[in-house]
Parts: C-alpha cells; structure tokens; sequence
C-alpha cells in the first residue's frame, strides 16, 4: 500500500497516473497548499523542501522526486510493463527521456512559472520567464524529433511511464494547443493518453487543460 501527497496543478499527476496504470493499491491524500501545510514541520519530514509530490510506503518511509517515484514502481511492480527490465535493450532510452523530462525541460517550466525562486531581481521576472520558454520549446523539439523518427511512443511502438510524464508536462504549457500545433507528434501522444483510463482518472482529480477539451 502507497500513499501519494498530491494537489492538483502539480507534478503529482505522473506519479498517480501511474499509481492507477500499475493496479496497485494506494491511497491519496492532498496536501492543504493553499492554507500552508507544506511549511509545517510535520510536511517537511515527509518532503524536506516542502514541495509537492511525495510518496509514503506501508512501512512508514517516504520518497520524493516524481521521476524516482515512478521509476521505483515501475521496477518494483513489473507486471504491467510500464517500463523496460534492467537488462532490456531499450532500458537506457528509457532512463535517457525519464531523466532528460525531469532534469531538463521540468526546470525550464519550473522557471516560468516561478522566476522568484531562480532570481531575486523582480525587476528581470519577464526576461527570465520568456527565456525560460523558448528554452522549453527547444528542448520539447527534441522530443518531438524522435517522435517523428521512432514513434509513436517515446520508446517507439512500446507506451511506457515517462510518455505520461511527457504528457504532464504538455499540460504546463500556456496554451497546450499552441504546443501542438508545433508539434503534432507530441501532440498525438497527448491525445492517445487521455484516452487511457487511468489518465483520464488522473487527469480529472488534477483539473487540468489537456488541450483537447
């Protein structure tokens, strides 16, 4: 038995989605952001930086990071195949995309929509929010190139955890269909996931734009 923090509008969704992919039992509890609880003490033993997702096992131990999260139950719970074994050729390019979504175009929108935390000069807030998504969208055409080469998953005809997380990451963007309209490929994954009946079970809690409303 898992429990996911979560709170809508945040980067809880993946780990949920995937939570609801794998069939195993979990229970959620949603973190009170807007009346501070992530600034308490009791929070901050489950997630030190007070920031949203975190995951709680049975035993009482908690994991943060959402990319480690899904990729711990990915390993852990094998039988739906949401991820490649560790001795699987195509093991690597998953790992590759689980890391290059997480440690390179999160943090682009993670400056977008927060310049205070990476600049304390308000006064270059919208130079640093703009570079940040142009910086987005370079980074998404690599994806959106592999797409279009090996497609229409990221680990080509197999769906796997991290295009959910590519998909929650398509969600950040102000409007999604001006993403996709750049880049259809990434936009026909979108689409395929809200279909799946875990997503959109995902995607109801978090209320979220898809883009395809």
């Amino acid at each position: 038995m898992y429990t996911l923090y979560w709170h809508p509008w945040s980067s809880s969704y993946a780990p949920m989605a995937t939570l609801k992919e794998l069939g195993v039992e979990f229970d959620l509890y949603e973190v009170d952001y807007d009346g501070g609880e992530t600034r308490t003490e009791q929070y901050k033993r489950v997630q030190p930086l007070g920031l949203i997702p975190a995951l709680k096992f049975a035993d009482g131990r908690t994991m943060f990071e959402s990319a480690a999260m899904i990729i711990y139950l990915c390993d852990r719970h094998t039988n739906r195949g949401l991820a490649p074994p560790t001795h699987a050729r195509d093991r690597g390019h998953f790992l590759q995309w689980m890391l290059f979504l997480a440690d390179t175009i999160y943090p682009s929108y993670n400056r977008y929509y927060h310049p205070e935390r990476y600049s304390a000069d308000t006064s270059g807030a919208a130079a640093l929010k703009a570079r940040a998504l142009e910086q987005a969208v370079e980074q998404l055409r690599v994806v959106e190139d592999s797409l279009s080469r090996n497609g229409p998953w990221l680990l080509g005809e197999r769906f796997s955890a991290c295009d959910i997380y590519l998909q929650m990451i398509t969600t950040w963007h102000e409007p999604p269909q001006a993403l996709f309209e750049q880049f259809g490929h990434i936009g026909d994954l979108a689409k395929r996931l809200t279909k799946r009946e875990a997503c959109r079970w995902a995607i109801e809690r978090h209320n979220f734009a898809t883009g395809f409303e």
